[in-house]
């Protein structure tokens, strides 16, 4: 199954700054497709998102199958992207 994924950030978080490399690194080790939405412009996959940085894998019929909210972790992040693979 093909998986895609999306970082929601805001360029004034700290945390986002902090994980957007290490997400951009797994999402290429484990072949996810993955973009960057930054919450402060529209783009409607921003729909509920209530913490940044958000990470959410959709599925090919657009569904979420995985997300993380918030400070984001090694071990979420092995979590998060052993559940696409």
């Amino acid at each position: 199954m093909n998986y895609g994924a999306v970082f929601f950030g805001a360029s004034w978080c700290r945390p986002c700054k902090t994980a957007w490399p290490l997400v951009q690194r797994m999402a290429d080790e484990f072949g996810v497709a993955l973009d960057y939405v930054d919450v402060e412009t529209y783009d409607v996959r921003a729909n509920n998102v209530t913490a940044v940085p958000t990470i959410r894998a959709y599925d090919e019929h657009g569904d979420v199958v995985a997300e993380v909210r918030g400070n984001i972790s090694q071990g979420a992040l092995d979590e998060f992207f052993g559940r696409l693979s």
